[in-house]
């Protein structure tokens, strides 16, 4: 490191070992010449190279990645980190070298392609042994060092074609490696840490199906950031439905009905980055879901993925995300009892209604809560009770206000609570404000025209979005994050004293009862 050189351990002229003296020579030598035999089979032909020359060709520059990781693995040892440390360089070292990609060495070595000519032996398998000239050896572990480095398009091109210029070992049938296949692909660079493996998926990311992205979650942008993979946290705080929010950002206006596109939004969430723990089922699953009318043109696919992985990652990442699959298990039943809902209706100086219309608020409730589909709401709440259950349900929506909104979450606080749950009645994952969303914020139409239209009575949602130039779902996606003001006064309710949260020992029982039953 001192004197910035590869300590060579060869001829700089014909790069072969230097030959030492170990027998009687008839002949005088200068035995500061090289004596290597230029022809096999010629006893006089040596190289006769000066070995006592200075080498200043090889004197390597200060930002060299050949020097830069010397440095580093002298530092490992102090660390304790030089395991990890080789065990990445190896694995892109194996990658590059068995590539013969010598041209790919050179440039991210920093050390002239020319030096290195001849100096790299082909093995029978790759990686088991050392090249047999330290130079050469030197700039492979250089290349290493910045492949595993860098990012970019110029480094993914560098992985990508010393992937597919390494021939495929066989692959017994039963072994579940299909050609080309992630699995397969990051075969090519045995033992890579997960860091770079991220680096080599995202290299090959052109190269997959929509349900291989996805389930191995090769996003080129978030390659140093995967997300690490639990099933049951991201089954627990991922809903059924996709938040509307997030959902509108992800939409590209496909002719799919609003349940089938958070549906398949959602799914797409939960199982990104899993992996091969769901390569089976799970790529099936999202092949389904996230059909060619879902994800538009080619560049707002890669959008729509990308924003996928962001929000798996906000998920992974959170640590007051709220748990959809509990909530799921609170006694519906209980919800917006009769009395609860006239004095709703009261506090607001609105119209209790029949029946159907606490039955809507119910549902309403219950979705905003859980995030569940409305085409699997069931029992009381299931929707095709009647022939216009579906159509009063949607005016019902349309028609919602602020205040309205306002008074059934205060009452959703309070259920929440009583239940045990502290948790807020509506969250949100935060995703980074610089992705580049394919689809609307939520709120990006004319809000003031839609408010004006619905004062007039206007509540026809396909009359809306056609005035508005936006499809049906993003009317009620607005309406639910963004409601209308009524202008009337309303009152608030203690909603604590009305339903008193109870102790844990009483919430406890009662719900170990109700599994019991």
């Amino acid at each position: 490191m001192k004197h910035r050189r590869v300590l060579l351990d060869g001829c700089s002229e014909c790069h072969a070992p230097v030959v030492e003296m170990r027998h009687r020579e008839a002949t005088l030598f200068n035995p500061s010449t090289c004596r290597a035999r230029l022809e096999a089979n010629v006893r006089t032909s040596f190289c006769r190279a000066d070995l006592r020359q200075d080498y200043d060709d090889y004197r390597l520059p200060e930002s060299s990645p050949v020097l830069e990781v010397h440095r580093l693995l002298v530092d490992s040892e102090a660390d304790g980190s030089t395991r990890g440390l080789l065990s990445l360089l190896q694995a892109a070292a194996t990658g590059l070298r068995a590539a013969k990609a010598y041209d790919e060495i050179a440039e991210l070595s920093g050390i002239p392609a020319e030096d290195l000519l001849g100096l790299f032996d082909d093995e029978q398998r790759i990686g088991v042994s050392a090249p047999g000239s330290s130079f050469a050896m030197a700039a492979l572990v250089g290349a290493a060092y910045t492949l595993t480095r860098l990012e970019g398009r110029e480094t993914r091109r560098i992985i990508r074609q010393a992937t597919f210029a390494r021939a495929p070992a066989f692959v017994p049938r039963d072994a579940g490696l299909a050609p080309g296949s992630p699995t397969e692909l990051l075969s090519r660079w045995p033992k890579a840490p997960s860091r770079f493996q991220a680096h080599i998926l995202a290299a090959h990311d052109q190269d997959f199906t929509v349900g291989q992205r996805v389930l191995w979650d090769t996003s080129p942008g978030f390659a140093d950031t995967g997300p690490s993979y639990d099933p049951d946290q991201r089954f627990s705080h991922v809903p059924q439905a996709l938040w509307p929010e997030w959902c509108s950002r992800l939409d590209v206006g496909g002719a799919v009905d609003t349940d089938t596109l958070s549906q398949a939004l959602a799914t797409a969430v939960r199982l990104n980055g899993s992996r091969g723990e769901w390569s089976d089922t799970g790529s099936a699953a999202i092949a389904r879901v996230l059909r060619p009318n879902l994800l538009g043109s080619p560049e707002e696919t890669d959008r729509i993925l990308t924003g996928i992985g962001a929000l798996a990652r906000s998920v992974d990442d959170a640590r007051d995300a709220v748990d959809y699959a509990s909530r799921t298990d609170l006694p519906v039943d209980d919800l917006l009892q009769p009395n609860h809902w006239a004095q709703i209706a009261e506090s607001i100086d609105m119209d209790p209604g029949s029946g159907r219309k606490r039955r809507n608020a119910r549902r309403y409730l219950w979705q905003r809560l859980t995030a569940t589909l409305a085409s699997e709401l069931d029992g009381d709440l299931a929707i095709g009770r009647t022939r216009a259950d579906r159509a009063e349900y949607t005016d019902f929506r349309t028609r919602m206000t602020l205040e309205f909104q306002r008074a059934l979450d205060a009452y959703a606080t309070a259920f929440l609570r009583h239940h045990g749950c502290a948790e807020p009645v509506v969250w949100l994952p935060h995703v980074p404000a610089d992705i580049e969303w394919p689809g609307p914020d939520i709120l990006d139409l004319d809000l003031q025209r839609l408010y004006d239209m619905l004062a007039n009575k206007i509540v026809v949602q396909h009359r809306l979005a056609v005035e508005l130039h936006v499809s049906p779902r993003r009317v009620l996606r607005a309406i639910d994050a963004a409601p209308p003001s009524a202008g009337t006064p309303s009152t608030s309710l203690d909603w604590v004293a009305i339903i008193p949260p109870r102790d844990a020992l009483t919430a406890w029982t009662e719900n170990t009862s109700r599994d019991l039953r």
